[in-house]
C-alpha cells in the first residue's frame, strides 16, 4: 500500500477519503451476522409501576443494535437500558410477546463489554404480571 502523507493532498482529499472509510466500515457493520445474546432471569413477575430488572447480560459489543423478545402475561412496559440508560421500550396493551429494540451508543465502543438489563413495569393496577425473556440478538 502506497503511504499517503498529508501534505500530498488537500484537506478536500482526505475529508472525502475519511468519509469513504466510514461508509465502508458502516456497510461492514450491517453486514455482520445476527448473534444470539443470554439474559440470565432475575424476576418472573413484575408487580410495581417503577421499572423492576426482569433479567440482565454482560456481553462484548459487536454491532450497532439489539433486540429482545419478551412474553408478557397482560399490560406492561417493557425497556431494554445499556449501564443504565434506555435504548428502548415498548408498551404491551395485553397479554403477548413483544420485541423492544433499540440502537447501541457510540459510546460503548466496539468488543467493550456493558451490563445489559431488561426491565417492566405495570402502566397501573395492582397484582403480579408474568413476563418472560424468550430471546435476544445482537447485530
Amino acid at each position: 500500500m502506497t503511504r499517503i502523507n498529508a501534505g500530498d493532498q488537500r484537506l478536500l482529499d482526505l475529508v472525502a477519503i475519511v468519509r469513504d472509510l466510514q461508509a465502508r466500515v458502516k456497510k461492514l457493520e450491517l453486514a455482520v451476522e445476527m448473534r444470539a445474546v443470554t439474559f440470565s432471569a432475575q424476576v418472573s413477575s413484575v408487580s410495581s409501576t417503577a421499572f423492576e430488572v426482569v433479567a440482565w447480560s454482560v456481553f462484548p459489543r459487536s454491532g450497532s443494535s439489539l433486540a429482545v423478545d419478551v412474553t408478557v402475561g397482560g399490560p406492561l412496559e417493557v425497556q431494554i437500558t445499556v449501564d443504565g440508560v434506555p435504548i428502548g421500550t415498548k408498551a404491551a396493551a395485553a397479554a403477548g410477546t413483544v420485541t423492544v429494540s433499540g440502537f447501541l451508543a457510540d459510546t460503548w465502543k466496539f468488543g467493550d463489554r456493558k451490563r445489559v438489563e431488561v426491565k417492566a413495569r405495570r402502566p397501573s393496577g395492582s397484582g403480579g404480571v408474568t413476563v418472560t425473556v424468550l430471546g435476544a440478538w445482537h447485530r
